[in-house]
């Protein structure tokens, strides 16, 4: 008798799953599919598709870009759309309103996604590289130091290592400051490919250093390569002196 009794609640437990109860559950919210876009310096274009068997009420977009910061700064998007059952739905961050970002910026996103039932479904956070694909990048790393080119070859990128590495020791000697995080030196052909990964350069624009991100842009043709190795003595000092006196005050 006790085992029948086990075969009768094992049998309930099979036919509840088949009952209308997991129809329904098929129902619920559901994200069908979420993605984003590079479109190198100007925009990251974010798509969302979802649906649930009432209306959907309210999407949020949520992101945090990887820089120094001592507080963790989350950009909420509400999306704008007409409340349905299924949904495809975008938005695009605009550069050249909000100013723009470094080659390589990491930028992690997120949906919370909510229906008129009170259901609310948060996505798993993604990580998108701001990446230049325009150019088919090169990468060499040596300690701290990553330099990513696409003109010229290995001797090039190497003479320009070892220019950052006596800049960083010069440096240490003559200041004591060294370098405390990883930094990544993007090196374009020239000035005017520098330029086009910028939002609204300014024309004598040769090098940038992202001191939040740990980064460095300098337009250096292999051509050139005294000047260049200048150029990155002088933005590796930029970043240097910023993270050994960045503080909480400091733009007070």
């Amino acid at each position: 008798m006790r085992k029948l009794g086990i075969l009768v609640v094992v049998l309930c437990l099979f036919l509840a799953l088949l009952s209308p109860g997991l129809v329904q559950a098929q129902g619920e919210l559901t994200i069908l599919d979420s993605s984003a876009q590079v479109e190198f310096p100007d925009k990251l274009n974010f798509t969302l598709s979802a649906r649930s068997d009432v209306d959907i009420a309210d999407i949020r977009l949520h992101y945090q870009v990887d820089r120094v910061s001592f507080a963790q700064v989350t950009g909420e998007v509400y999306i704008e759309f007409e409340p349905g059952t299924s949904v495809d739905e975008d938005w695009t961050w605009d550069m050249r309103k909000t100013g723009g970002l470094p080659p390589g910026s990491g930028v992690v996103y997120w949906w919370t996604v909510e229906d008129a039932s009170g259901d609310r479904v948060e996505t798993a956070p993604v990580e998108i590289g701001f990446d230049d694909n325009r150019y088919s990048w090169r990468g060499l790393t040596e300690g701290e130091v990553t330099i990513h080119w696409y003109q010229g070859d290995d001797s090039f990128a190497q003479e320009l290592m070892m220019a950052a590495h006596r800049a960083l020791a010069r440096l240490a000697e003559d200041t004591g400051a060294e370098l405390e995080k990883q930094v990544e030196m993007y090196i374009y052909a020239d000035s005017d490919d520098l330029r086009g990964a910028m939002i609204f350069p300014q024309e004598w624009s040769g090098g940038v250093a992202y001191t939040r991100y740990g980064t460095l842009a300098i337009g250096i043709s292999p051509d050139n390569l005294d000047w260049g190795e200048r150029a990155i003595a002088h933005e590796l000092t930029h970043l240097v002196i910023h993270q050994v006196t960045l503080n909480p005050y400091s733009d007070l």
